[in-house]
């Protein structure tokens, strides 16, 4: 492989190696949702943007509680478990004005076995987001009786997270930069969970095009026999777009056929970089074709081409702009995920069993 963009000589890489916080609860799906919430409260006393979404489970519309006794029965459960933990009843529920949300600037990748050195898929991404998310992510491991584990990067009170399940499937997400939501079918949360259910990319994409799915976002999918995926969504439709010889990568801008025509283009400097880094991130995977590891992903990821707004992104003048708070790599065959807090150039990552 050509050697990496060298490190920036202006950035300090004697961060030391700290993991992210591990939630773990297990039980019946009702127990491991009530119990994950008691975490959460006493961890995390001021923060509840995400519980505060939790009203949505209360009652799902009549086809999509269908899906989810066809494909995912214990995930609803969850969230009643969820529910009678944070709601007005118990007397913690708080309601908050929701903080405006920010754009993120993740860089997303699915492989399959023709890339890794052993022959196993790996996925993965960089979360880029306002530094203070740093301090907030979790690893979520919730092993549930008599169904899938889930293993995911999260906020505190999210349950879909960044990750992978014990099914084989792994999902990770970008924000897509669209001038308009998609407006009608499953919310990305449902069509997320339902797709982690799953076994195959192929079952996620008749999913996808039949019930469609809201927002404006990609969500990159791999499953264990290496097939990947993107849906993406925005106010163009959904499309799904198929990993091209074992490579899935994708950034911000949309390249479907009916979600190109949505790209927000506003911000030139925002739509030229999530070019450059997608395009890095393609190159730089495919020279290391046949040798890549969970490791080798890492270094890549930390890549500096196009410093600061490269593949590992820095805002070293803390601007407030957006920054890599975080790297993923997802090993789906042996229930691992390798999760590195901050940017990936200046810390090892800690790992997370199944």
């Amino acid at each position: 492989m050509d050697k990496l963009t060298a490190q920036p000589h202006n950035v300090s890489f004697s961060t030391p190696t700290h993991g992210v916080p591990l939630i773990a609860v297990e039980g019946s799906a009702f127990d491991c949702g009530r119990e994950y919430v008691e975490i959460v409260l006493s961890r995390y006393p001021g923060y509840h943007r995400y519980l505060n979404m939790l009203d949505a489970w209360r009652r799902l519309p009549r086809h999509v509680e269908a899906l989810f006794d066809q494909r995912a029965p214990y995930i609803p459960e969850v969230y009643r478990g969820m529910l009678a933990a944070y709601s007005p009843a118990t007397g913690v529920y708080a309601p908050q004005a929701e903080q405006p949300a920010t754009e993120e600037e993740c860089t997303s990748f699915g492989l399959g076995g023709t890339f890794t050195a052993d022959g196993l898929p790996l996925s993965g991404q960089n979360k880029d987001t306002v530094r203070h998310s740093e301090s907030l992510y979790i690893v979520l491991r919730m092993r549930i009786t008599g169904a899938p584990t889930i293993l995911v990067l999260a906020y505190p009170g999210e349950v879909l997270g960044y990750g992978l399940w014990s099914t084989g499937m792994t999902l990770f997400r970008n924000s897509l930069h669209s001038t308009a939501d998609h407006p009608v079918g499953l919310t990305k949360e449902q069509f997320g969970l339902l797709a982690l259910a799953g076994r195959t990319v192929d079952e996620a994409t008749e999913l996808a095009m039949r019930e469609g799915v809201q927002d404006q976002c990609n969500i990159l999918l791999s499953d264990s026999l290496g097939g990947s995926i993107n849906v993406e969504t925005n106010g163009g439709g959904v499309d799904v777009l198929p990993a091209a010889n074992g490579l899935c990568v994708h950034a911000n801008h949309p390249v479907g056929t009916k979600t190109i025509h949505h790209e927000q283009r506003e911000n030139q400097d925002k739509a030229r970089n999530s070019r450059l880094r997608e395009q890095r991130l393609t190159n730089l995977l495919r020279e290391a074709r046949g040798k890549l590891t969970s490791k080798e992903c890492f270094r890549i990821l930390s890549d500096h081409e196009n410093y600061p707004y490269g593949l590992c992104s820095h805002d070293e003048n803390d601007s407030g702009e957006t920054c890599t708070t975080a790297s993923v790599v997802a090993e789906p065959a042996r229930g691992l995920l390798h999760v590195v807090r901050s940017n990936p150039c200046r810390s090892r990552p800690v790992s997370y069993s199944i």
